[in-house]
C-alpha cells in the first residue's frame, strides 16, 4: 500500500490523529480537575454547597482513562482502532451514569453544559473516526 503525502500511516489522515490527541489532552485536563477537586466540581455542577460523594472521583477517573485510550489510539490508530470504539461508548454511557448517580435525575444548565462540552462534543468526531477506521480496515484486509 502506498503512503500519501502528509500521512503517517497508510490510509490514516493526520486530522484523525490530531482529533485523538486533542481529545486526549482535553480528557486529561477535565479528569485531573474532577479527580483532584471533586468538591469544587460537584458544588459547581449541582449548584449546591454539599460535599461531593466519593462517586464523583469515578467521573474523573473515567476522563483520565478516556484520555489514555485516545492517546494510545492516536499513536497507533490502525493497531488500536478498537480503543476508539471503547472511548466512544464511554462518552455515551458516562453522561447517563452521571445523570442517574450524581445528579439524582435532575438536570440543570451547568450539568447540560458539562455533558455537551465533555461528552456529546466528542461523540461525533469519534464516530466519524471509528467509521473511517472501519473502512480502512476493510480495504486493507
Amino acid at each position: 500500500m502506498e503512503i500519501r503525502q502528509g500521512e503517517i500511516q497508510p490510509g490514516i489522515p493526520p486530522w484523525m490523529r490530531g482529533i485523538l490527541l486533542l481529545a486526549s489532552v482535553y480528557g486529561l485536563v477535565w479528569g485531573l480537575f474532577i479527580y483532584n477537586f471533586p468538591d469544587a466540581f460537584f458544588q459547581w455542577i449541582t449548584e449546591s454547597g454539599k460535599d461531593s460523594p466519593t462517586l464523583i472521583e469515578y467521573a474523573g477517573i473515567s476522563n483520565l482513562l478516556f484520555s489514555l485510550l485516545c492517546f494510545v489510539s492516536a499513536l497507533y490508530p490502525k493497531k488500536y482502532w478498537y480503543l476508539i470504539i471503547i472511548g466512544l461508548l464511554s462518552k455515551i454511557i458516562d453522561p447517563i451514569w452521571f445523570y442517574f448517580e450524581i445528579m439524582n435525575q435532575q438536570a440543570n444548565k451547568k450539568f447540560l453544559f458539562y455533558v455537551l462540552m465533555n461528552d456529546i462534543a466528542w461523540v461525533i468526531p469519534l464516530g466519524i473516526i471509528t467509521f473511517r477506521e472501519s473502512q480502512i480496515k476493510k480495504r486493507t484486509s
